[in-house]
């Protein structure tokens, strides 16, 4: 039997998955995803005969954007691609010490040169210029027009996040971090300062961190239990509607 908590708790799990799935459908309207391609893949999700999606170019994709981050903190930090400035020294497109081959290998990473000059060309962290010289300008290496691969990185990853912290747990399970601050109500007048902080204090916890994470990466001979490890941080804001004042107050 039912009880009043029991239908409170599956209301409110009904609407939460409403308003998942809004969020995630209005994403996919403004990036203009078709109607046609969203409802086929959620026939094909519960569909019992349903074939697995074939996801294996968006894994390869996310695979090697994931890959070119390693790329690019390796060209800001390995001294032999430093110029004599501790700054990242350019690089040719052809072979030699300081070239893009170089630094792919220098890495450890999985991808190709080729792939990764392509990447290059597309991304606003790296410039080439008209004599094949490649200059670094940013250590975060971001592409255009790439919204969906990476919302459906971190949306994948939180989801699982999530099911493992609520799962039942085993003795020494160590949970995975998900917790955030909020505040409903700040003045946007002096926000941008907040912002600011967090930008250079999570982006200084980034950097630390790979560098820790990247100092356990398996490498030789595979173990026999591996895993994947990632952090995600982001800073969200969306404009509130004030209350309005109760009847009597002013």
């Amino acid at each position: 039997m039912r009880t009043a908590r029991s239908e409170h708790a599956d209301l409110v799990n009904e609407q939460s998955a409403d308003a998942l799935l809004s969020a995630t459908l209005a994403f996919l309207r403004r990036s203009k995803i078709s109607k046609q391609l969203v409802l086929e893949s959620v026939n094909r999700n519960y569909s019992v005969k349903g074939s697995a999606p074939n996801l294996r170019q968006y894994r390869r994709l996310v695979r090697s954007y994931e890959e070119m981050g390693m790329v690019m903190a390796t060209w800001f930090a390995l001294p032999r691609f430093l110029d004599q400035e501790s700054r990242p020294a350019p690089l040719t497109l052809n072979g030699g010490r300081k070239s893009v081959a170089a630094l792919v290998r220098a890495s450890r990473v999985s991808m190709s040169t080729a792939t990764a000059i392509e990447f290059m060309r597309r991304s606003p962290s790296v410039r080439i210029l008209a004599s094949e010289s490649v200059i670094a300008i940013r250590p975060e290496f971001v592409l255009p027009n790439f919204e969906i691969p990476r919302a459906a990185l971190v949306i994948e990853r939180y989801l699982d996040t999530l099911r493992r912290n609520s799962s039942p747990k085993r003795g020494g399970t160590i949970l995975l971090l998900e917790r955030n601050c909020h505040v409903p109500y700040v003045n946007l007048r002096n926000i941008k300062p907040i912002l600011r902080d967090v930008k250079v204090r999570g982006s200084a916890f980034i950097k630390a961190v790979d560098g820790d994470i990247e100092g356990r990466r398996a490498r030789g001979t595979m173990p026999r239990r591996v895993s994947e490890l990632s952090v995600h941080i982001f800073a969200w804001t969306r404009p509130s509607r004030r209350r309005k004042s109760s009847p009597g107050k002013s």
